[in-house]
């Protein structure tokens, strides 16, 4: 006599918790340009660790969420790049922008980051989400691959 075996899945719940952010520089949690990230993200300077983030984004580039994706050690944070957009499906995100930090304080992005930021333009791309910008946080500046000619995405009051 053959044994039905038992299967297991596992059910995800996603919760939310609501934490207040400095929001001087984005009215109504709107992001305009990368210096609004940037300055919406500024504490992450002070980090000892390179840590980094997502922010997605409704069609109006009005802030819906944001995640800690990973953190690292003091020069990288290992990470497949399918993790960096798993939070903008439940929102139903229209756009993200990804920004870390270097603990070193200077902005300039590695060959890694380069190579990083390529492969998450493609991913985006592959699955419908707008990836505006990789912004690097470091000590009282930040770089952006969009200000930099590095992406081709532009943000302009909502359009794409």
């Amino acid at each position: 006599m053959k044994k039905d075996k038992i299967v297991y899945l596992r059910e995800i719940e996603i919760r939310y918790k609501n934490k207040r952010v400095k929001n001087k520089s984005t009215p109504c949690g709107v992001i305009s340009c990368a210096g609004d990230a940037a300055e919406l993200f500024r504490d992450l300077e002070n980090e000892t660790k390179e840590k980094l983030i997502t922010v997605n984004l409704d069609s109006c580039n009005k802030i819906l969420c944001f995640e800690v994706v990973a953190i690292g050690s003091l020069k990288s944070v290992f990470l497949r790049p399918m993790e960096v957009f798993r939070t903008a499906f439940p929102v139903n995100a229209h756009a993200a922008i990804v920004i870390h930090n270097h603990p070193s304080g200077n902005p300039k992005p590695s060959q890694a980051d380069k190579k990083f930021t390529s492969n998450l333009r493609r991913l985006a791309k592959d699955m419908g989400l707008t990836f505006y910008d990789h912004i690097i946080i470091g000590q009282n500046s930040y770089f952006s691959f969009l200000e930099n000619g590095l992406m081709k995405t532009e943000i302009k009051n909502g359009e794409v």
